[in-house]
């Protein structure tokens, strides 16, 4: 009897092992997995910054080229300033600009339209000087050089005179 006792404390201890262990490898699986999860999590975020980044530099990658083009557009802008009495010349110059255009609106720069009469944006505006104006105080009287975005992001923004009482 003594024996029958003893083998069913055995088998009752080895049991509790048996549980005990189970349990520690359950724990110890559910901490590798809830790991794994999180450099799973980690991976992808990782993966989305890479992708966001990537999609940044060929937005904005020619940057520097096209800033270098900006005084490209200045000269036409003067060139056709002189140009008001040759009519040929003037178409001539007329549609090499409207190229160049064309072509840097496809890699994303835009003109900041600054017109007399529009309000001042500090944001996309830079004012040089003021001039009496009978447009109303505080807006845009001229602009004296034309701003440029890229793909949203203020290039060199629009250089205007901003109206004064006279």
């Amino acid at each position: 009897m003594e024996k029958d006792e003893q083998k069913k404390e055995d088998v009752s201890s080895q049991s509790e092992n048996s549980e005990n262990e189970l349990a520690m490898c359950k724990k110890q699986c559910d901490e590798y997995l809830d790991g794994w999860k999180r450099a799973k999590a980690d991976f992808i975020n990782y993966k989305n910054d890479e992708t966001a980044r990537i999609q940044s530099l060929l937005k904005f990658g020619n940057e520097s080229l096209l800033y270098d083009v900006l005084p490209v557009f200045d000269s036409f802008d003067m060139g056709m300033a002189v140009l008001k009495e040759d009519a040929e010349a003037r178409k001539g110059m007329n549609l090499i600009r409207t190229q160049l255009e064309d072509v840097m609106k496809r890699h994303g720069l835009e003109p900041i339209e600054a017109p007399p009469g529009t309000p001042f944006d500090p944001a996309r505006h830079e004012a040089i000087g003021e001039m009496a104006s009978d447009i109303p105080e505080g807006m845009i009287a001229e602009e004296t050089k034309r701003g440029y975005a890229l793909h949203g992001k203020i290039l060199r923004p629009a250089k205007v005179k901003i109206a004064k009482k006279s």
